[in-house]
């Protein structure tokens, strides 16, 4: 299957059901995950077996939100989680025991990816920390330069309360 053929399906499946919206930011979220995954080295065959079946994926998308859309209405009491998983067959099963626990592991077999942080977040991340310390050693620089002024008034304050306690 080529990424296009991927999403395709993904897209199919997604259509019957979520506005076009967001059919296409899902879409778009999983066609920028495989390019982001051929830019760290893997080939496209590589990053979607991993990915697994599309209908798969779809299935377990419309069930999250339908999930979202009935804890906005106040109809869900609790969590519950349903994990679907593919037979040979090409059906799909629930698996009851994903139930409450999402670190069972059951069900998604491997398809959950954590997000892999690229050169632009890096720097992102090193700017914000540099503005962070560049505002504290201005926020240290001026304190230092008033604290003699906050002796000087410490001393008046504790001289005249010495004097007022007598």
């Amino acid at each position: 299957m080529s990424k296009q053929e991927f999403l395709d399906t993904l897209r199919r499946a997604l259509a019957r059901e979520l506005s076009e919206g967001e059919v296409a930011d899902n879409i778009n979220y999983y066609w920028n995950y495989i390019e982001q995954e051929i830019a760290f080295g893997k080939s496209e065959e590589q990053v979607l077996s991993e990915l697994g079946d599309p209908r798969l994926i779809a299935r377990t998308i419309l069930q999250v939100d339908e999930q979202r859309e009935e804890d906005e209405n106040g109809r869900s009491f609790g969590y519950q989680e349903e994990v679907f998983t593919a037979n040979p067959d090409g059906s799909y099963d629930a698996d009851a025991g994903a139930q409450n626990d999402p670190y069972s592991g059951g069900g998604f077999h491997g398809n959950i990816h954590m997000h892999k942080l690229t050169v632009t977040d890096w720097i992102k991340i090193a700017l914000v920390l540099i503005i962070i310390f560049l505002v504290l050693g201005t926020i240290f620089r001026i304190l230092w330069k008033l604290l003699p002024f906050f002796i000087v008034v410490a001393a008046i304050l504790w001289v005249y309360r010495r004097i007022t306690d007598r």
